[in-house]
């Protein structure tokens, strides 16, 4: 059938109105069955002018591609696949070169190889194998033909060998590379991982490094899409030393399973999901759950930044998820530092691995044994509570109450290895229960800076202060919009004042000592500039009210201050505040500890929330302080007063010191206070 016998159907079926409307675009199928159809129609229909161009092209057009485009296609399909496709085909070349030439040896009875007779056909194979690798093998041949063939072969050879090695050396090369960027499988089990980027990374990374110490070889992997070696470079500036903790780095998409399955989510021991959005923390839930849909394998730390999100998370994904919301963490302890001088120093010490930590044992020979006689049997532990059987974490318990086999004491150590009973030994005896009447708390709190912390701080303030108590409020209208901060704050017991006002550190001092305030406030201005430059301005303004507080203009003034970046903490003790809350490092510390032991968040928000228990610092004379020998004294006195005594701050140099042996001898005085844990609600002083 001829090309216009193929085009008649086309032809004969009937378009209405062709100019009007423009053919309908056929399917991808019949397009293609169509093509050639087509194309004959188009020769046809220009055969009346140029029949003999046409058909030349009608049949250059199906002319079948010719051996060399097909093995270049071959080729190019080849290296598309990568070298190790490449080097097979190099190899199966070389080896038809050798082959062809011991053929052409032993057909052709070719002598003079190496000086010899003729060979046979395995001697000849070896010889044509030795000169494609070595390109001096063929000096030794004595006939020309022999000669001729050697040089072709070792040409061939060059070539070939020379192609190879490049090949394997560049395959070398790309799996290096490939290794660099962290797309290789981890194969580690047991591990911490760590899924996404932020910049409570390298703090969380060296609190798990000190958490690690006492084993034997620990491993952190870390997951983000980040370049593996900006990774490694800025955790091992932070991290000098890793101690017994391996670190592994990957980059990919911590919502993407396949990238999840690069750090072996499902032999994790505990997961810490970080991001600075909370879409992506979601995304990455769901993406672990689709791994392990129970999280029955490892536990999540997740940190969050809206409290939407967080009650969501704590709704919808169980008690196996933990979350930390970075900004509620910060105004939480903001506000016990200002409740009293070195709380935030206790807090920091528990919070982090160097030093003493909380830890979770359980101790079959205190079974039946009451809460008070446990504290005592601890030589290097401060006992503080216990959790049940029932996963429920209390602190505090009364001194009568009767511990069981299968509870965990929960107590203060400086390592899980020292946490260990002692022995019983009978009460000391101490003086009688000293009631002191309570003092004032604050009248006027200044709070100097704003952002988005700033609510938050105030309502956490609020549930400790009475009515009596005035905040005042000065804000630089060139940071935030002043007019927005009352509406923002929700307060129940205190009284909110506002003041916008420009100008310098030191100009605002002079602004604020127009009235006489006791305590101050410091809030990094994070909204509108960087953390160095609100670091910066912090630091100043601490300055500017230790200075009045050295010329006496100022009196007893209690200085909190805020800071974002842990660096700065080192320049903030210069300039004498009484505490500073460290944005990242305390939420950091915190993931941490939770990674560790997920009952930790039990202990932790009863310790925050108002109607748990607390920490605080009593006068040590509530106590008898002169007849006090001991610390084990001390524990005694505490728990005749419902409290567990946790350590003592003195007041001549402000020292803290938490968890001291029993045994440890005492001469405290009137200055000087005892660190305890109480169940009813505190009263500032």
């Amino acid at each position: 059938m001829n090309p216009s016998e193929q085009s008649q159907p086309a032809a004969a079926k009937p378009v209405p109105n062709p100019p009007a409307r423009p053919p309908r675009r056929q399917g991808k199928a019949v397009n293609r069955r169509g093509r050639g159809e087509q194309s004959a129609t188009r020769a046809t229909s220009s055969a009346a002018s140029t029949t003999g161009a046409a058909a030349s092209a009608t049949s250059g057009s199906t002319q079948p591609a010719g051996i060399g485009a097909r093995l270049r296609y071959m080729f190019d399909t080849g290296l598309s696949r990568g070298p190790s496709v490449v080097i097979g085909w190099l190899g199966l070349l070389t080896l038809l070169v050798i082959l062809l030439a011991a053929l052409l040896m032993t057909f052709l009875g070719l002598v003079g190889v190496n000086g010899g007779a003729r060979l046979g056909f395995g001697e000849a194979f070896w010889q044509a194998m030795l000169r494609v690798v070595d390109a001096g093998t063929f000096a030794g041949d004595s006939s020309w033909p022999t000669r001729m063939l050697g040089l072709a072969i070792t040409f061939a050879g060059i070539f070939l060998a020379g192609s190879l090695i490049g090949l394997i050396a560049n395959s070398v090369d790309q799996r290096v590379d490939g290794l660099r960027k962290g797309r290789s499988t981890v194969l580690e089990t047991n591990h911490t991982l760590i899924l996404g980027w932020s910049s409570r990374v390298p703090v969380i990374v060296s609190e798990l490094v000190l958490a690690n110490e006492s084993l034997r070889r620990g491993v952190v992997v870390v997951l983000a899409n980040e370049e593996k070696s900006v990774m490694e470079e800025e955790l091992r500036d932070h991290v000098p030393d890793f101690l017994t903790t391996r670190l592994v780095c990957r980059r990919g998409h911590t919502d993407l399973p396949a990238d999840l399955d690069l750090v072996n989510v499902s032999g994790a021991r505990s997961i810490i999901v970080v991001d600075e959005n909370d879409s992506t923390v979601i995304k990455t839930l769901l993406a672990v759950r689709s791994i392990d849909p129970a999280f029955e394998n490892a536990h999540l730390v997740v940190e969050t930044n809206s409290e939407s999100t967080e009650t969501s998370i704590r709704s919808l994904f169980g008690s196996r998820v933990v979350t930390v919301n970075s900004d509620q963490i910060v105004a939480e302890l903001t506000a016990q530092a200002c409740r009293q001088r070195g709380l935030s120093t206790v807090f920091r010490e528990l919070l982090d691995f160097d030093g003493d930590e909380v830890y979770f044992s359980r101790f079959p020979e205190v079974a039946g044994r009451t809460f008070a006689e446990a504290q005592l049997a601890f030589e290097d532990s401060a006992i503080m509570g216990r959790l049940t059987q029932d996963g429920v974490v209390e602190l505090n318990p009364a001194p009568e109450t009767i511990l069981h086999e299968q509870d965990e004491l929960i107590g203060i150590a400086s390592d899980d290895s020292t946490f260990l009973c002692g022995g019983f030994r009978a009460a000391p005896d101490v003086p009688a229960v000293l009631t002191l009447p309570e003092t004032a708390g604050p009248t006027r709190i200044l709070v100097v800076g704003w952002s988005v912390l700033g609510p938050r701080v105030l309502a956490e303030l609020d549930e400790f202060l009475s009515p009596e108590t005035v905040i005042e409020i000065i804000a630089d209208p060139d940071q935030v919009e002043v007019e927005q901060i009352e509406p923002s704050i929700s307060v129940n017991n205190v009284q909110i004042e506002v003041a916008a006002f420009r100008g310098g550190p030191e100009e605002v001092t002079a602004y604020a000592v127009r009235r006489h305030f006791d305590e101050v406030i410091v809030l990094g201005y994070r909204d509108r500039i960087s953390s160095d430059d609100a670091d910066a301005r912090t630091l100043l303004t601490l300055m500017a009210f230790n200075q009045l507080v050295d010329n006496h203009e100022l009196g007893d003034v209690r200085i909190v201050a805020e800071l974002l970046e842990q660096r700065h903490t080192p320049l903030a003790v210069a300039t004498g505040a009484d505490d500073f809350i460290v944005s990242v490092e305390l939420t950091s510390l915190l993931i941490a500890q939770l990674s560790e032991r997920q009952e930790l968040d039990l202990v932790f928000r009863d310790l925050f929330d108002p109607d748990g228990c607390v920490i605080e610092l009593r006068p040590a004379i509530a106590y008898g302080a002169e007849a006090l020998q001991t610390f084990a004294h001390v524990v005694a006195a505490a728990s005749l007063q419902n409290q567990t005594a946790l350590g003592y701050r003195l007041g001549g140099t402000g020292e803290v010191v938490i968890n001291p042996p029993k045994s440890t001898e005492l001469a405290l005085g009137v200055l000087d206070s005892v660190l305890v844990l109480r169940s009813t609600t505190p009263v500032l002083r």
